[in-house]
């Protein structure tokens, strides 16, 4: 059988699947979820997770319309002063991925009206961009990001990393992931107090070790010593390592050891890389289909 852990603040508890594990897409009324990608990630990726959403009775999916060509723009702050001192800034940088949101999230108001309640879901970096958004770090005074503000009512991270120690051997976001950690309207009591349900989801499912004849391991300790700033074996998603994995309470925070069907849960299920800049849009590279990840059917019921 699968286990999960629920944490709660600092306290563990181990609970069966069978257990009823409240969802935060249940709300009372029309409910409809905006997907946030993770980097070079675009909405052809994640067709099967709106799928398996639908099929638990969530209304209208949408993924933010990021082809993989916009994450180019990041490139335009390279040489420039604040990313050799990690002191990019939310607003300027990520411009486009906020723009991206709310052209996601007009489409669900158009079609399902501007009384349905929002559910967003974020992949990987999508999780911590989103959770800027919703901290007003966008400085958006749109319409749109007005309405969000109210319609929002849960907010779900997968694989993201929400954190970024000191003791990390290199700052892979320049700044931006600090900016938002330190924001106190960014923090997981500042959107509950908005009545914003939050909950992070990590798994420990993948070993980090570079003393392993294992790729899967070794993969990941490439991943998790230049995040975590240390050797120690580490455990993770493949991606992110688990220490980084959740905000700090209230957040509800979910730790994946593995599948319903006893399978590992990946940090993704393609490999999104800017390999296509012709056709933007093009779905990414799949990774093997027995590859789980925490979108897959086998392990959406855990979250």
């Amino acid at each position: 059988r699968a286990f999960v852990f629920v944490v709660m603040m600092d306290n563990a508890v181990p609970l069966s699947t069978s257990a009823s594990i409240s969802s935060p897409l249940t709300t009372e009324g029309k409910t409809a979820v905006l997907i946030c990608p993770a980097q070079f990630c675009v909405p052809a990726d994640y067709s099967e997770l709106i799928t398996s959403l639908q099929k638990r009775g969530i209304g209208k999916c949408v993924v933010a319309d990021l082809p993989r060509t916009e994450w180019i723009k990041v490139a335009s702050h390279l040489p420039s002063e604040d990313f050799l001192n990690a002191d990019l800034k939310v607003e300027k940088t990520l411009d486009w991925y906020f723009q991206g949101m709310e052209k996601a999230l007009a489409n669900i108001y158009a079609s399902e009206g501007e009384s349905v309640n929002v559910s967003i879901i974020g992949h990987s970096i999508g999780g911590w961009v989103a959770r800027a958004f919703l901290g007003g770090l966008s400085n958006s005074s749109s319409s749109v990001s007005r309405l969000t503000r109210e319609r929002v009512s849960s907010f779900v991270t997968l694989g993201t990393p929400h954190s970024s120690p000191e003791g990390a051997l290199v700052d892979q976001t320049r700044g931006l992931l600090k900016q938002v950690e330190q924001s106190p309207s960014c923090s997981a009591q500042s959107l509950e107090d908005r009545g914003i349900e939050v909950t992070c989801v990590g798994s420990t499912c993948i070993d980090g070790s570079l003393l392993s004849f294992d790729v899967e391991e070794l993969v990941a300790a490439s991943s998790y010593i230049p995040l975590l700033g240390n050797l120690k074996r580490g455990k993770g998603d493949g991606i992110v390592p688990i220490d980084l994995a959740f905000m700090a309470g209230p957040a509800r925070r979910i730790e994946i050891d593995q599948c319903e069907d006893g399978s590992k849960v990946r940090h993704a299920q393609v490999f999104p890389t800017p390999w296509n800049l012709i056709d933007g849009y093009a779905p990414s590279i799949p990774l093997p289909e027995d590859f789980t990840w925490y979108g897959s059917e086998s392990s959406i019921d855990l979250w």
